[in-house]
């Protein structure tokens, strides 16, 4: 799209034929396409390379098995447009931006699964809304993406996200920040931590900034302390976190929370903690928990690590239905890359099973697969998936329990293991 900007104002000469063409590209980037078409397509926005393809790849496998099970009715043929949004040091939001324009541009896009970060759905809702291109996100957690009285504090605006006039197409099924603070602090102040001072670094993203602010509030409110300046970890200081280690080292706080993704420098200064002397614990949330890159990038220092993801673990998930899946996602996943599966697994699931379900009975009431037939229809579903029984409230959060699993790096063997599991 902005090739296309930038060739008239250098006063390239467009045939008219080709303009006209152009035109009627942008009409169906904003009704939804054809509704001739039987060739249609779900999109994943995700970080599926480099350190987070950890967490991004098994989240795209769960849309991918969904995809490959999904039997439409009347001909209707079910393919995936994948879109990464990773950069050389993480998540993206320049190529995210242009990742979510390319989805609005394909016409046989009819909804989305996505972002995975709370960063780049802030740049990519205003995008996908404008467009009325339903995108539901298995992950998302800040609060302000739904929520207005958010989103000043974590740096959204949120007319832009929700231009006036259009229906909301944004959806999301995990619980929000607010809740994952909440529950991050319970966690420090409880046994065996018991917590009461703390560190408090985020990694310079919407979400890190977020999840920060929401525990804070939460452990100083319970009658915590925190100790020192709270600090941002910025692209720059990833490589240099030897410095702010010896920092906090010398502060002695009973815990450090690490609000971000391990791709934003957690990993790198758990591991600078422990070489600086500070073997105290530390605690993060969906970012960093259950991700096989922070054992990875932490290497024995991710000993004593706790984290929260906002979906159920693996282990609860004990329906026919749910091992069902765990069946066909081990064999769907055989032989390809970083196929864990992961709690964001079976989210990203229930996600595309979500858009297929109202795709469905679009068909199925003679509608025409149009974008916002498809964003109606997901606004009005209640679906009772692997992750529980979902439904969207006014705001495009679900309405349905949310539930959080805690974790813990596990000293004797290094790995993550589930602890416990945690209703809102």
């Amino acid at each position: 799209m902005r090739r296309i900007v930038r060739a008239f104002a250098k006063g390239s000469l467009v045939p008219i034929a080709a303009t006209f063409a152009l035109v009627l590209t942008l009409a169906a980037c904003g009704s939804g396409g054809s509704s001739g078409n039987k060739n249609i397509q779900l999109g994943t926005l995700l970080p599926v390379s480099g350190t987070d393809a950890s967490v991004g790849l098994p989240t795209q496998y769960g849309v991918d098995l969904a995809v490959s099970q999904a039997k439409l009715p009347n001909g209707y043929k079910l393919t995936v447009d994948h879109q990464n949004y990773e950069g050389a040091s993480g998540p993206d939001t320049g190529i995210g931006s242009t990742a979510a324009h390319a989805l609005v541009s394909n016409a046989n896009v009819v909804a989305v699964v996505g972002p995975f970060n709370s960063g780049i759905a802030k740049v990519a809702i205003p995008i996908t809304n404008a467009a009325g291109l339903t995108m539901i996100s298995p992950t998302n957690t800040n609060p302000g993406l739904t929520l207005q009285q958010y989103a000043d504090a974590n740096g959204i605006n949120f007319s832009l996200l929700h231009p006036a006039g259009k229906p909301d197409a944004y959806f999301r099924i995990c619980g929000n920040d607010v809740a994952q603070g909440k529950v991050d602090a319970q966690i420090a102040a409880a046994p065996p931590i018991s917590a009461k001072t703390a560190f408090v670094v985020d990694d310079d993203t919407v979400y890190g900034k977020g999840l920060a602010d929401f525990f804070t509030t939460t452990f100083t409110s319970n009658g915590g302390t925190t100790v020192g300046s709270r600090t941002s970890i910025t692209s720059a200081q990833i490589s240099n976190v030897s410095s702010l280690a010896s920092t906090i080292a010398g502060l002695k706080p009973d815990v450090v929370f690490y609000g971000g993704v391990t791709s934003g420098g957690g990993g790198a200064l758990k591991k600078a903690l422990v070489a600086a002397g500070y073997n105290g614990p530390m605690v993060g949330g969906d970012g960093i928990a259950d991700d096989p890159a922070w054992l990875q990038t932490a290497g024995d220092a991710a000993v004593n690590t706790y984290g929260t993801v906002a979906a159920p673990d693996n282990s609860q998930l004990t329906s026919a239905a749910a091992t069902a899946f765990k069946s066909a996602y081990t064999s769907y996943v055989s032989g390809k890359p970083d196929n864990t599966l992961l709690p964001y697994s079976a989210m990203a699931y229930d996600a595309a099973n979500i858009e297929i379900q109202a795709i469905t009975n679009v068909i199925n009431a003679g509608k025409d697969v149009t974008r916002a037939n498809v964003r109606d229809a997901v606004a009005a579903i209640t679906y009772t998936g692997l992750t529980g029984t979902i439904h969207f409230d006014s705001n495009g959060d679900n309405a349905g329990q949310k539930v959080f699993s805690v974790y813990v790096v596990d000293p004797a063997t290094k790995q993550w293991v589930f602890k416990t599991q945690v209703n809102d």
